[in-house]
């Protein structure tokens, strides 16, 4: 999704809106995934290495910060250095260093690390510039990602409890993060993404608990070490006592750096608690940084005590590093080798739409890790490929997750197929290890597949003609564009509440007499009119869809534009240019 961002952009006022546009999640992160794709996409294109290598110098530059920042605090250069090394030997940084749409966490905890840093500076000198700077980072923080909303908490609680005289400056933090929350409710909601819908209710011990395990006890821990999972919860609980422990006995002399330590590792998790239906590994990247800041006080303290300390705290280090290190490195591998898969199916399908331009690519045989993985992601937008589709009957044979999307729109059905390979308008692929292998003359629809309309017409697509009416022009690079009515058959919604949705482009030059307005009727039943007011910027209306279209295996929809333009030398009437027709 995120490397087709350049393509959505036409213009200033579409690098605005795409900048600053919120997603159907509820996330604002205009500079950790806006600007960072973007600008990557338009200097490297498909290009992984130029992303990763700009990922690994921030997260070299957090771990100076975490290293800098444990040094201040505990006064001990060897508490910084181990809180580095324990942070980075986390197997659950592994996702986040492999999967560059999780540079927000890492972009995140720069700018936290940069704030504390900053404030801590401030703390030592007492000069107003620190603070300032303090306020530069933690303003940034926003552009990266919400959690930034806690760096309040982290600072206040370190000075409520370490440094006293400084908690009143902490205090306009907390309303800056008070505006900020409430305007993002307003502004950015989560428009019903189960995934990422808050539930504060009784679940809320269980999910700590399990992130509380998850921080050390390596997953898959038999199939990529030799240690069994007992040995894994063994280490974990040592950890476990090990901290907690200490944080007890530095409490108990009054010494409460331990402790805010570990309540900056709730503090961190905070915001991701209440996300039951998403409970993921990489949410430990923050938190984890936090207990790494905590073992690495407490080994640097083990170390300056007698020899069974020294020992005891040699063991547990080593514990961990060993069972979490050959995790982290191979999750890393896998993702590597997952990701050769993916370029091998996206670069053959590139390579199959040079091949056979203007021809349909129906691919046969993709299983669910490459569904899910690539093309549910849809990479073939950001090669300006939109006519590819899964074989009928491909949905038979990948797992449903309907919190994630719906199988059956990216599959090409029956009736489609049939025509497009009698009228030589598909190529056919077979998937499978190594290369695509071309299979259209020896593929055969499978019996019993689904016969079923389209629930998503592009434009574009040579398939699409026979569900359009006689109104449209022949497609451009892309899009159709209709005269003042238009109107195309698809099936009907297969649940109540399914939308669809309309994708245009409507040209600057309609504007200048004001908004233009479009109106959509399904099978008879006129839809609430929506008005275009940006030009030269791909648009996409939502419209609720009448309940008796549920289940319709055809419907018609007819669209109608208040005005219509001549371009030029072109004598045809323009209303607007679609690129496509989607319910979902």
């Amino acid at each position: 999704m995120w490397l087709n961002l350049p393509n959505q952009v036409h213009g200033g006022r579409s690098l605005v809106g795409t900048l600053l546009r919120p997603t159907v999640q509820g996330t604002w992160r205009p500079l950790s995934e806006r600007v960072f794709f973007l600008t990557f996409g338009w200097m490297f294109g498909a290009d992984a290495l130029p992303y990763h290598i700009w990922v690994f110098l921030t997260q070299f530059a957090n771990l100076v910060l975490l290293a800098s920042i444990t040094t201040r605090l505990t006064r001990s250069r060897a508490a910084g250095f181990w809180a580095a090394i324990l942070w980075v030997a986390n197997g659950k940084l592994a996702t986040v260093m492999s999967w560059s749409c999780e540079y927000i966490l890492v972009l995140c905890g720069f700018f936290l690390l940069l704030g504390l840093h900053f404030f801590l500076r401030y703390i030592e000198t007492s000069e107003r510039r620190y603070y300032r700077w303090t306020w530069a980072a933690f303003l940034c923080g926003f552009l990266a990602m919400e959690t930034n909303v806690v760096f309040p908490l982290l600072i206040g609680s370190y000075t409520l409890l370490c440094a006293r005289k400084y908690f009143r400056a902490t205090l306009p933090f907390f309303a800056a993060s008070a505006v900020y929350a409430t305007l993002h409710l307003i502004l950015a909601p989560n428009h019903g993404t189960v995934a990422y819908t808050m539930h504060i209710d009784g679940a809320i011990p269980a999910i700590v608990w399990t992130y509380w395990r998850r921080a050390f006890e390596p997953v898959n821990l038999r199939y990529l070490t030799p240690f069994s999972p007992v040995e894994g919860t063994a280490q974990m609980a040592a950890c476990s006592v090990a901290l907690i422990g200490f944080t007890i006995y530095q409490a108990w002399r009054r010494q409460w750096l331990a402790l805010v330590l570990l309540a900056w590792y709730g503090i961190t998790l905070g915001p991701v608690i209440p996300l039951r239906d998403h409970i993921t590994d990489y949410y430990l990247t923050l938190p984890a940084m936090c207990l790494a800041m905590l073992a690495g006080y407490a080994l640097a303290s083990a170390w300056r005590a007698s020899l069974p300390w020294k020992a005891l705290s040699a063991v547990v280090t080593a514990a961990f590093l060993v069972q979490s290190l050959p995790v982290a490195w191979r999750t890393a591998d896998w993702y590597r080798q997952r990701s050769e898969r993916q370029r091998t199916l996206v670069m053959g399908v590139a390579r199959a739409h040079e091949l056979h331009p203007g021809k349909v690519i129906l691919l046969d045989g993709v299983s669910d890790e490459l569904f899910w993985g690539a093309i549910a992601q849809r990479p073939f937008l950001f090669l300006r490929i939109s006519d590819v589709y899964l074989a009928p009957g491909s949905e038979a044979r990948i797992t449903a997750h309907g919190e994630l999307d719906d199988v059956s729109r990216f599959v090409l059905p029956t009736e489609e197929t049939a025509r497009g390979l009698n009228d030589d308008h598909i190529e056919v692929y077979r998937v499978g290890p190594g290369q695509l292998k071309n299979i259209t003359h020896q593929f055969d629809i499978p019996a019993g597949a689904e016969n079923s309309g389209p629930l998503r017409l592009s434009m574009s697509d040579p398939l699409a003609a026979a569900r359009l009416g006689p109104a449209w022009y022949p497609p451009e690079e892309g899009f159709r564009w209709m005269p003042r009515t238009a109107s195309v058959r698809m099936q009907g919604p297969r649940t109540a509440g399914q939308k669809l949705y309309l994708t245009a482009i409507c040209p600057a030059r309609q504007l200048e007499r004001g908004p233009l307005e479009m109106t959509v009727t399904v099978d008879g039943t006129r839809l609430a009119p929506v008005q275009f007011t940006k030009g030269n910027v791909e648009t996409t209306f939502a419209f609720g869809l009448p309940g008796e279209a549920v289940g319709k295996s055809d419907i018609e929809i007819k669209v109608e534009v208040s005005r219509t333009l001549r371009a030029g030398a072109d004598m045809r009437e323009l209303g607007l240019a679609f690129g496509r027709f989607e319910i979902k």
